[in-house]
């Protein structure tokens, strides 16, 4: 099969797979009565959770959503589960975002909701101009498709950070507004400030600052700090809940070392140690990575890939973020059966069929990917060829 061949066939696989699993979704949305599926999930998935915080937020009670026993007893008014398993973390700037979604029926705001996060995703993309092929692969892959079952706003904070990562000391205007606008999500930027500092992006980092205090000072204005003091509590109960006993975190599915090492039994204190220092030596090789390569499309990937393992909290919904880092690869390898298309390939395939494969010990699929998509766009930047593009690339931003 030629490369052309090969391409139109992985577009059509793409677009027919996404259109099947977002249909399948939309019809079981629309058929099931009320937001119960199954017994033990709900229609949206974590969306629950943004909708039932507009909900408070659209009535005037929005601080009522950092209270657990209130949330909770919120959450089970929609869904009468026993365990529902949702807190409210967020930023009280959020409450401006999930508010209006509160005013349309659950459903149909289930769908707006993942039509914007996707659209905003697809709108990054372009920006970053990958276009035709490379595009259609990259916004409905197999990852962004998994997305829209979950209901999490990770898509939309997977494009902020491609914004971001993807040159910002050229693009400096844009890739601070959005790094500013990504502290609604803070965990997914922890690599930013060490790229940007590497890059040398002086006036990025001024325009992050100016961005957040502006995004932010309205909930200061709304709320008070009282809004601020509660939000950091419920952060506090949140952590407490990922090192401890994991009742409303549980390991599994996530997409760190940390959650990987507790499925393994590793008490959360110990695990918690690690993750840090596993952090602070992903931002020191992104570092000296971004002052190695000049190569925007390879130190984005990087990043983007780092950050999800970086981040304290993450879960296999955060993996959005790896699209860069398959672009990348894709860009290196001189053809399909080269050996970086064939690790995007098998990774697209696991990632589409591991919900459906038995567990395999205590390994956690979601953290084995993150981490060898990092460790591959690693390796090939430090190949001598990486510094320029491979024949017949695919997917390279000007």
């Amino acid at each position: 099969m030629t490369q052309e061949a090969f391409l139109n066939m992985a577009v059509r696989l793409t677009l027919v797979y996404a259109a099947i699993f977002c249909g399948a979704l939309v019809v079981g949305a629309v058929t099931t009565p009320g937001v119960v599926a199954g017994g033990t999930g709900v229609i949206g998935g974590d969306f629950l959770a943004f909708y039932t915080a507009g909900d408070f937020a659209r009535h005037g009670e929005a601080l009522q959503a950092y209270d657990f026993a209130a949330f909770d007893a919120k959450l089970k008014e929609r869904a009468s589960l026993e365990a529902i398993g949702m807190m409210w973390q967020y930023p009280p700037t959020m409450f401006f975002i999930v508010a209006p979604f509160a005013w349309l029926p659950y459903k149909a705001s289930y769908f707006l909701w993942i039509a914007t996060g996707w659209g905003a995703l697809l709108l990054s993309l372009h920006a970053l101009n990958f276009r035709g092929r490379a595009f259609w692969l990259l916004g409905f892959s197999v990852i962004c498709v998994s997305v829209a079952a979950w209901g999490q706003i990770s898509m939309a904070t997977a494009a902020l950070l491609f914004l971001s990562a993807y040159g910002p000391k050229r693009r400096w205007l844009v890739a601070g507004v959005a790094a500013g606008l990504l502290t609604i999500k803070p965990q997914l930027g922890l690599l930013l400030p060490v790229a940007f500092m590497a890059a040398g992006a002086w006036r990025t980092i001024a325009v992050a600052a100016v961005t957040a205090v502006l995004f932010h000072a309205p909930s200061f204005l709304v709320y008070g700090v009282d809004g601020w003091r509660d939000f950091l509590s419920a952060a506090a109960r949140l952590n407490a809940d990922v090192v401890g006993p994991g009742l409303y975190t549980p390991p599994q599915g996530m997409a760190t070392l940390f959650g990987q090492l507790r499925a393994l039994g590793l008490a959360g204190p110990i695990a918690a140690g690690v993750q840090y220092i596993f952090a602070a030596a992903i931002m020191i090789v992104v570092g000296l990575m971004w002052r190695r390569s000049d190569d925007a499309l390879a130190r984005a990937a990087l990043l983007c890939a780092g950050a999800i393992l970086a981040a304290p909290y993450a879960y296999g919904y955060e993996m959005t973020v790896l699209l860069l880092s398959a672009a990348y690869l894709a860009r290196q390898a001189a053809d399909y059966r080269a050996w970086q298309a064939r690790f995007v390939i098998c990774t697209t395939l696991v990632v589409m069929l591991f919900a459906a494969l038995p567990p395999i010990g205590a390994l956690q699929i979601t953290f084995l990917v993150s981490a060898a998509a990092f460790a591959m766009t690693l390796l090939v930047m430090l190949r001598p060829s990486a510094a320029r593009p491979a024949a017949g690339a695919v997917g390279q931003p000007a």
